[in-house]
């Protein structure tokens, strides 16, 4: 059954907006600029932010009211992703808890897994990480090398994940593990809730520039229940598949874009900086291809929205979003120059600094820009039109 909307898009955009805007949460948001332009230690979570937003269903609209959603379509969630991104909150949270974790959990939770833990998610109580990356494995997670041996009373866990986010604020994690009998690299891999204060999740900061602390988790000999389990053993693959949905489309990067673009010009046209005829219109040839790269993101919104599966529709709004955003990252650092020591008032202060230390990353989020590109190229050759395929 098609969920109901409960509201149109520009609804649910103004409804995220009036609380975005609320004076305690915009102070939030200066606060975490502020410390990303310090440096040292993780970002804050937007934390007074994901609970304002989830005491009004919006965290995660389009899961059912039982679970503290408002039982809308999937253009609410994306509305939703978008309005983050313009209005410059740290989204990693969201996007581990509601698009991967919780879109795991609906999926193949049982309904004690659903009841204990999605509630607390929408509501911006509780939060997860995801454990899908290792150090040796890359963008290979078919490669991947943490195993999950049966116990006679449940799992044991061993091996270790890398470069994950948020995991100092997470609570629990969705852990990808090798359970026996799978047959082949993609059918022996299955998932499971970890609760990271478990005996033997030993958790290390990976320091590097971007402005969210990456952490390398190792597992030893960590016991879980039965029903750590989600779904299937083996079903991890197809599960993992499902949960990048939004986050693949390139709706939140594609919002990156546009607020830094937009507060580049504003920048340039504070200092008196906008420049020559051939500079200006570079600025606006470059707002075009971010608008561009918007209805591109929208068109992805609309193939989940409609269980289109196109895969590479997904990729390539996710590789060009990615793309574009770091571009104009890039472009504000050029631009503006690096901000002289002590002056807090310099024009890359503070979210485009964030801006900056936050572009690397970008293109290896949701799936590196190769392997987007392999997956663009893959149905290309294939012959199929992305468009048009539609699951039966």
């Amino acid at each position: 059954m098609q969920a109901a909307t409960i509201t149109d898009d520009a609804d649910v955009r103004a409804r995220v907006r009036r609380i975005l805007d609320r004076p305690r949460l915009c102070e939030e948001r200066e606060e975490i600029w502020t410390a990303a332009a310090a440096g040292g230690g993780d970002l804050p979570h937007a934390e007074a932010t994901y609970r304002a937003l989830g005491a009004a269903g919006l965290l995660a609209p389009h899961w059912p009211r039982a679970y503290g959603g408002l039982h809308a379509d999937p253009y609410a969630a994306a509305t939703v992703a978008e309005e983050l991104a313009l209005h410059g909150v740290p989204d990693s949270v969201r996007v581990n808890t509601v698009d991967n974790a919780g879109a795991t959990l609906l999926a193949a939770g049982t309904p004690e897994q659903r009841a204990r833990h999605l509630p607390g998610m929408a509501a911006g109580t509780t939060t997860f990480a995801v454990f899908y990356t290792e150090p040796e494995v890359g963008s290979d997670l078919g490669a991947l090398a943490t195993r999950a041996e049966p116990t006679g009373n449940g799992w044991r866990l061993n091996g270790a994940k890398a470069w994950n986010a948020r995991t100092s604020s997470a609570e629990f994690a969705i852990c990808a593990a090798r359970t026996p009998g799978g047959g082949n690299k993609y059918a022996d891999i299955s998932l499971f809730v970890l609760p990271l204060s478990a005996p033997g999740v030993h958790i290390t900061a990976i320091p590097t520039i971007n402005p969210e602390v990456f952490f390398h988790v190792r597992l030893d000999d960590v016991a879980l229940p039965h029903d750590a389990l989600v779904g299937r053993p083996g079903q991890g693959w197809s599960l993992l598949s499902q949960a990048l949905g939004l986050e693949r489309t390139g709706i939140c990067f594609a919002g990156r874009a546009r607020r830094w673009l937009d507060r580049l010009i504003a920048a340039l046209r504070a200092g008196g900086r906008l420049g020559s005829a051939e500079e200006r219109h570079a600025l606006r040839a470059l707002d075009a291809r971010v608008e561009a790269c918007r209805l591109l993101a929208w068109r992805a919104v609309q193939d989940v929205a409609e269980r289109r599966t196109g895969a590479s529709s997904a990729a390539a709004a996710k590789w060009w979003a990615s793309e574009l955003a770091q571009h104009v990252a890039w472009l504000s650092w050029e631009l503006l120059g690096p901000p002289p020591a002590g002056s807090a008032g310099h024009p890359l202060f503070p979210d485009l600094l964030l801006a900056v230390r936050e572009a690397p990353g970008l293109t290896l989020a949701a799936g590196t820009s190769e392997v987007l590109l392999n997956t663009v190229a893959a149905d290309l050759l294939d012959g199929d039109d992305p468009w048009e395929r539609e699951v039966v």
